[in-house]
């Protein structure tokens, strides 16, 4: 009887294990599995092998016609991105040092606008970050090495909530086709925002973030 129930143990754990992760497919053809802790590894990949660091690979660039990407009116839910320490705020508080972005995608007359908002674990968010300025970048690394900067075409205030301890900052910009076409066959492995005081690289929570969402948005 306690084999059984051991059995059916391991089985219920091994399901579980399978849900917390998510699957995805290189713009190479190769299969990555992405874990909860914002780490990932080949499908393929040898054992004993580290997959905290993206491995050095050749870039392989995605070569898509833009008549090809029909877009239809739509808009996805809000999903959290990228969510850790800011190396600023660490020099001044122990714990309450987060910088936190949720987005969301915007499809509508054949533009894709990708909205961001912003929470950072400080009620003087000026003080430390500035503003979003006009030029600004949301810098994202993709498998393989590929940079694509997502710039800010107008300038964003932060909003203070001195009582509470946090600022929000709500943004958007637009993607071009070039840049979805890229992004929904890669990974990110890094991700960099360029305030108007300094630029900053943030833990990614989820690196398949645009190729699972942005799917949602073509015909």
């Amino acid at each position: 009887m306690s084999r059984i129930f051991l059995f059916i143990l391991f089985f219920v754990g091994v399901g579980m294990t399978i849900q917390a992760q998510q699957i995805a497919k290189t713009n190479s053809g190769r299969v990555v599995v992405l874990f909860d802790n914002g780490t990932w590894k080949y499908v393929d990949e040898k054992p004993n092998v580290k997959t905290e660091v993206a491995p050095q690979v050749v870039s392989e660039k995605v070569h898509v016609i833009n008549s090809k990407i029909e877009l239809k009116d739509a808009e996805t839910e809000k999903k959290n991105f990228l969510n850790g320490p800011s190396a600023k705020l660490k020099k001044y508080f122990k714990h309450k040092n987060i910088v936190n972005a949720d987005l969301q995608l915007v499809s509508k007359a054949g533009v894709v606008s990708l909205m961001i908002d912003w929470k950072v674990m400080t009620g003087e968010a000026y003080s430390y970050f500035g503003y979003i300025k006009e030029g600004g970048k949301l810098s994202l690394e993709l498998m393989g090495g590929e940079v694509i900067d997502l710039v800010y075409t107008e300038e964003c205030e932060p909003k203070e909530y001195e009582k509470y301890g946090f600022s929000t900052y709500k943004s958007h910009l637009n993607l071009s086709l070039e840049q979805i076409a890229a992004l929904q066959s890669n990974i990110i492995t890094k991700a960099s925002m360029t305030w108007s005081k300094r630029t900053e690289e943030y833990k990614i929570s989820n690196p398949a973030y645009f190729v699972t969402e942005l799917p949602k948005l073509l015909k």
